[in-house]
C-alpha cells in the first residue's frame, strides 16, 4: 500500500512539473504569436481567444496526462526516456497543428466592396501570396472580357470579396486616415483607423 502511494505521488509530481514547464512554454509561444500576428487590435477580427484557448488547453493537458500514464519509477531510465520522447513529440505535433490553425486566422487583406469594408482572413485568401494589403473591388462591366469569368465564380459560390482577380490595390494611408471606418469582420463590426504605425483596429 505504501509503495503504491509513493509511486502515485512520484507520478503526480512528475506530471505537475511537466504541467508547469509546458504551461510556461505555451505562455511564451502564445505571447509571441499575439504580439507578432495580432497586434493593434487584429485579435478582434476573429474568435482568436476562443480558438487559442481550446488549442493550447488540449496541448497543455495532453502532456501531463500521458506523463502520469506512461512514466513510472518502476520502469527503467530507457523506458521512461522513450515514453517521455513520445509525449514530447506528440505535444510538438499538437502545437504545430494549433499554430497552423491560428495562422489561418491572421488578417490577409481588407477590400472595399459596394461602399463597405470587409476583412478576409489568411485561411480564406485565394491569392498565391499572402501579404496584408488593402484593395478596392472593381466589378467587371456587363459584356466586358472579364464578366464571364466573374459570373462563373459567382456560380461557384466564390464571394466578390475573395475575387482577387478584380482587386485594385490602394495605399493603406489613403483609407480611413482622417476618421475611423467601420469594417465588417467574422466577429462583427470593428472600427479601423490608418495611422503612421499602420492599421489599428478598435
Amino acid at each position: 500500500m505504501q509503495n503504491t502511494l509513493t509511486v502515485y505521488k512520484t507520478k503526480f509530481v512528475w506530471s505537475f512539473i511537466h504541467f508547469l514547464v509546458g504551461g510556461l512554454l505555451l505562455f511564451l509561444v502564445a505571447t509571441w504569436l499575439f504580439f507578432s500576428w495580432f497586434d493593434n487590435g487584429r485579435y478582434m477580427l476573429t474568435d482568436l481567444v476562443g480558438l487559442a484557448v481550446i488549442i493550447f488547453s488540449i496541448d497543455l493537458i495532453i502532456g501531463p496526462l500521458f506523463n502520469f500514464w506512461l512514466l513510472s519509477p518502476f520502469k527503467t531510465k530507457l523506458e521512461n526516456a522513450i515514453n517521455f520522447s513520445f509525449i514530447v513529440i506528440l505535444q510538438v505535433i499538437s502545437l504545430v497543428y494549433g499554430i497552423t490553425q491560428i495562422d489561418g486566422q491572421r488578417l490577409a487583406y481588407i477590400v472595399k466592396w459596394e461602399g463597405s469594408y470587409f476583412t478576409v482572413l489568411k485561411g480564406e485568401d485565394r491569392r498565391p501570396v499572402h501579404e496584408e494589403a488593402m484593395y478596392h473591388f472593381n466589378e467587371p462591366t456587363i459584356q466586358s472580357n472579364g464578366r464571364a469569368f466573374y459570373e462563373m465564380m459567382i456560380k461557384n459560390a466564390i464571394p466578390p470579396i475573395e475575387m482577387y482577380e478584380y482587386f485594385l490595390s490602394v495605399p493603406v494611408s489613403s483609407e480611413c486616415s482622417f476618421s475611423p471606418c467601420k469594417v465588417i469582420t467574422k466577429s462583427g463590426l470593428v472600427k479601423l483607423k490608418s495611422t503612421d504605425e499602420g492599421l489599428v483596429f478598435f
